[in-house]
């Protein structure tokens, strides 16, 4: 297989605002999805991008999801992947992320493919006056139940943090320099709302954008889980005195 990344860029296409950029993604049992996204990710990068960067982590996946990894790093310097050999958790596994981006800025994407890569354009608008930009799920595609949970969760974060946003547990792009001014301390999902109220308090401008949402195609993500949830609720609130 070649991949789109093994030929030279294209100038003409080059984005203003899009120069250095790592894209971020978490895997758990993906292998179904992973792979088009890896590629569909370097073909959008190869042609906008002179200096990219998709750092993949398998977490603990039972399937073929690392096999998939390794074919493609193997034929594209532009991809670096990290393996746990067991599963630690999306928490523990953006947050790790979030640190080994490289470039300037930074998009998450999961490996579910329930977001297309070419999502970056729409969000790189609000780099012009923004520093981190949280990609607002208009149409969701998720089931009722996952869809009340988050918007529970969100409901907690206005009434503790005074979080004005709607869809914290979306994608984000961000500029990677944010990193240097504050400390993220939760390993639980609840790091995404963590990231997003400590750039507000230094300073950081945050904007949502209007996005897609595509069905999920794999089963990878644990999120809809009862422990998961009710370890994120428990940072919410025992966090609170830590900002």
């Amino acid at each position: 297989m070649t991949l789109a990344t093994e030929n030279p860029p294209k100038k003409a296409t080059m984005h203003p605002l899009l120069k250095s950029v790592s894209v971020i993604i978490p895997a758990y049992n993906d292998e179904s999805t992973v792979g088009k996204l890896i590629g569909d990710c370097a073909a959008l990068l190869n042609d906008i991008c002179p200096d990219y960067e998709i750092v993949v982590t398998n977490d603990g996946s039972k399937d073929n999801t690392l096999q998939v990894l390794e074919e493609y790093a193997n034929k594209d310097s532009h991809i670096r992947i990290i393996n746990h050999e067991t599963n630690k958790g999306f928490g523990f596994t953006i947050k790790e992320l979030y640190y080994a981006a490289q470039k300037d800025v930074v998009l998450s994407l999961p490996g579910d493919y329930q977001y297309s890569p070419k999502e970056l354009l729409k969000m790189a608008e609000g780099l012009n006056k923004h520093d981190f930009i949280i990609g607002l799920r208009v149409h969701r595609n998720d089931p009722w139940r996952r869809k009340f949970q988050s918007a529970v969760y969100n409901l907690m974060l206005r009434l503790t943090y005074g979080h004005k946003h709607k869809d914290v547990n979306s994608i984000k792009l961000f500029r990677r320099k944010i990193l240097n001014d504050i400390q993220l301390q939760s390993t639980t999902a609840f790091v995404d709302a963590e990231f997003c109220i400590r750039a507000e308090k230094a300073g950081y401008k945050v904007i949502e954008i209007p996005i897609d949402h595509l069905p999920r195609l794999s089963q990878g993500a644990s999120g809809g889980k009862i422990s998961v949830i009710a370890q994120t609720f428990g940072d919410l609130l025992n966090m609170k005195s830590t900002f």
